[in-house]
């Protein structure tokens, strides 16, 4: 069953078309934008707090929790932990509920576990490893990122893969805004063919149907909330809805895909780009009440102190040196005699000796009464 197209995906499939055309002075502009993508995630609605959601990011960051108080209170999952998780543990394995960098503790089922990447898992449908609470349209309305959807992933570029062979179609599982940034970016790094996003419906019954189902799951990413899968891989482990949320067990994948290059790349570039939580700021730190009193009393016994200090040096300037005999002190008399010295030397520099006299005379030679013009 197909989605009803809304705008934003003809959008995206007319950029598709753009890109792969080429020669198109609107091409490079359209392939550089969807290098990145952002959309943003609410869990407190009531107070219109947002977190963004970035392709390449590294996420990782404080955790937190969902809001359990006020009108926040009708999301399903209040009181649970969510964020934290990076880039660098992005990577599950073949198993449903792999790919926990912590909240793992019952690995009998995914219930009741936190969000480390801040992204709903998948749901596999009821009686599936608990996996129903993430189940069903109502819930689907509030995840983050959208409704959970399928991109079948080819290529018929035989000049990049020459060893690709028709039957190598692989499926992505994962909410609406990261299949419509993976495809995109899909296509421009791995050449892979452009798609629109099918509706998700794993409990549809038949061996014709085309949605991927839990034993076809070759990779699994983001806390269980995107997947890869093959159709041609059968991992009976995953089969029994009773096995464990690790991938102990496992059967290995077909050997015309295990080396295969084009699987290769699709990988490398869902774990590079896959859109992650932006990290979150950490808290500041509230002052302690005897903090905050410490803080009050020092800064009072501060100012109590200075203006003691100004106090005290006003006096000191304002007080005059003592002298009760009425005599010059010794710094007095020594000031009073260097004057003294001082008014001599200048009366003996004013009267010029006979000798200088003299000494000046010879210097000057004889002058006469005319004035002297030198030419």
């Amino acid at each position: 069953m197909m989605f009803s197209i809304p705008t934003a995906f003809v959008a995206f499939a007319t950029f598709v078309q753009v890109v792969q055309a080429g020669g198109n002075s609107c091409a490079a502009s359209n392939a550089k934008a969807t290098k990145s993508i952002r959309f943003r995630i609410a869990y407190a609605p009531s107070s219109m707090d947002s977190s963004s959601v970035s392709s390449w990011a590294d996420g990782g960051g404080p955790r937190t929790t969902i809001a359990q108080n006020g009108a926040d209170l009708s999301n399903p999952f209040a009181g649970r932990e969510y964020a934290g998780g990076g880039r660098w543990d992005i990577l599950g394995t073949t198993a449903y509920g792999s790919g926990y960098p912590y909240g793992a503790t019952d690995v009998k089922t995914i219930k009741g576990r936190p969000f480390p990447h801040a992204m709903w898992p998948i749901s596999w449908g009821p009686g599936y490893l608990g996996g129903e609470e993430y189940w069903g349209d109502d819930i689907d309305l509030l995840r983050p990122g959208g409704a959970v959807g399928t991109i079948n992933i080819l290529t018929k570029d035989t000049s990049k893969w020459p060893n690709v062979g028709s039957d190598e179609v692989y499926t992505m599982i994962g909410d609406k805004e990261s299949l419509t940034f993976m495809i995109s970016d899909l296509v421009r790094v791995c050449h892979a063919a452009p798609a629109t996003p099918r509706k998700f419906d794993p409990t549809t019954a038949g061996t014709n149907s085309t949605q991927p189902r839990p034993e076809n799951v070759v990779q699994y990413y983001r806390s269980s909330s995107f997947a890869l899968a093959y159709p041609k891989y059968n991992n009976t482990f995953a089969l029994p809805s009773s096995n464990l949320t690790t991938n102990h067990g496992s059967v290995p994948l077909p050997g015309s895909i295990i080396n295969s290059p084009f699987l290769r790349c699709v990988n490398d570039t869902i774990r590079a780009s896959l859109p992650l939580m932006d990290a979150l700021s950490k808290p500041k730190k509230k002052l302690s009440p005897g903090a905050i009193a410490g803080i009050v009393i020092g800064s009072v016994a501060g100012a109590i102190l200075l203006l003691i200090c100004c106090s005290c040096d006003g006096e000191i300037r304002g007080q005059q040196p003592s002298n009760p005999t009425g005599n010059p002190s010794e710094s007095q008399q020594v000031a009073k005699d260097y004057m003294a010295n001082a008014d001599t030397l200048k009366g003996d520099q004013a009267k010029p000796t006979e000798d200088d006299t003299a000494l000046n005379n010879k210097e000057s030679g004889p002058k006469d009464k005319e004035n002297v013009v030198y030419v």
